[in-house]
């Protein structure tokens, strides 16, 4: 099989980081910075880090906002504690630096390594990014007949049981499995094969170590109004068919350490802009970081223009792994988006390095399967495999 190893993007971006990195996840409020005392009420979720990303743990009582609390820490500047907003909890301004925490921990969703488990619905080997926490499978299964709502401002731990809900097929219109209104926080969920639509975010909202082991309509979808962030770090999603990603509101949908493998059917796309939603306008904003996409179609599909004059969206990626399996895949499709019951969105072609693609050849890894460098812009040679690389039980050799 050949291979190229393309170097990766030292992911000290030299776009606007600052401009969508923020010291806590989507509708947490900080509590204490870096070795600071913090109180919480009993089984708080805790998180810690800085610029969008995070380590969590479940605290009860005092601890030390720092490294020997959590187990890890993330670099380049000053850690914050922070918890969904509306949790009871004080700090105090002393805490020793390298301490261990004086709070009890039921629970932590961290893992300093990665992983592998067999999913109970989905054939691959569920491998989860370095540093997330590994895939384990889930101690029980709760058959939904609803959504699940999640309100503003709270946070959802699905403590990695599955949920199911209904059909797993390409239906339009099935409802979510799990509906997050305005600064929500799902984390901890793994999505069986009666995974409906997914999740929705109506504005705000983050998504920790959730993983769908069948794709329905979409894994996730992205509906808030400009301005808002839809966060989705750690995790994985597998057998989509059509879209992992879908985004139909405005704003940001922003993608981290996350792998998915469509290893059954070859195809679909990793994220789409809505090509002829209602109202359809941008500007929409996708960055994916630190990803492992296997066996798409298309990892980024985009409106580089609209059909009423709106904004054109963006596509940033850096440092994203990807198995190109015919030499067909395209990295960043840009397509012109229309008014819904006005056409359809046409295809525009593959873009590198510009307004709307904003990335280049050395932010992606390509592995290929038969080689060819048809509509990816990138030669196949002969090289290592990068690692990590999520290993399909289909008796490929790698």
């Amino acid at each position: 099989m050949n291979v190229r190893r393309i170097a990766l993007a030292a992911l000290a971006l030299g776009l606007s980081a600052g401009a969508w990195a923020a010291n806590r996840p989507a509708g947490y409020v900080t509590i204490c910075s870096e070795n600071k005392t913090c109180t919480v009420a009993s089984n708080t979720n805790v998180a810690f880090g800085r610029a969008d990303n995070f380590v969590y743990k479940t605290l009860s009582g005092s601890f030390v906002c720092n490294e020997a609390t959590f187990g890890s820490r993330i670099a380049g500047g000053v850690n914050e504690c922070s918890v969904p907003s509306g949790t009871s909890s004080s700090s105090s301004s002393s805490g020793g630096g390298s301490s261990s925490s004086a709070g009890s921990s039921s629970s932590s969703s961290t893992s300093s390594s990665s992983s592998s488990s067999g999913g109970a619905s989905a054939n691959v080997t569920l491998q989860a990014w370095p540093g997330c926490p590994a895939y384990a499978a889930p101690s029980g299964t709760v058959p939904l007949t609803a959504s699940i709502v999640v309100p503003a401002g709270t946070t959802y731990d699905g403590g990695g049981q599955r949920f199911q809900l209904t059909d797993g097929g390409q239906s339009e219109g099935q409802p979510p499995v799990f509906l997050l209104e305005e600064g929500a926080s799902l984390r901890n969920v793994v999505i069986g094969d009666k995974a409906a639509d997914g999740v929705h975010c109506n504005g705000n909202c983050s998504v920790y170590n959730t993983w769908w082991e069948d794709i329905g309509e979409d894994a996730a979808t992205a509906k808030g109004g400009p301005g808002t962030t839809m966060r989705v770090d750690c995790g994985g999603a597998f057998l989509g068919t059509d879209k992992t990603f879908q985004h139909n509101g405005q704003g940001t949908l922003h993608i981290t350490r996350f792998v998915a493998d469509n290893w059954k059917t070859k195809g679909g796309k990793f994220y789409r802009s809505c090509g002829d939603c209602t109202g359809n306008k941008g500007p929409r904003t996708v960055i994916i970081e630190n990803s492992r996409i296997h066996n798409h179609q298309t990892i980024v599909g985009v409106n580089s223009s609209y059909s009423n004059g709106s904004p054109r969206d963006t596509a940033t990626l850096r440092n994203v792994l990807l198995l190109r399996w015919n030499g067909e895949i395209e990295v960043c499709s840009t397509y012109k988006g229309v008014e819904k019951g006005s056409g359809s969105s046409s295809n525009l072609g593959s873009e590198w390095n510009t307004a709307t693609c904003n990335l280049s050849p050395s932010d992606i890894t390509a592995i290929d399967k038969t080689g060819g460098s048809k509509k990816t812009g990138i030669d196949p040679g002969n090289g290592p495999d990068p690692a990590p690389v999520n290993r399909i039980q289909e008796n490929w050799t790698y």
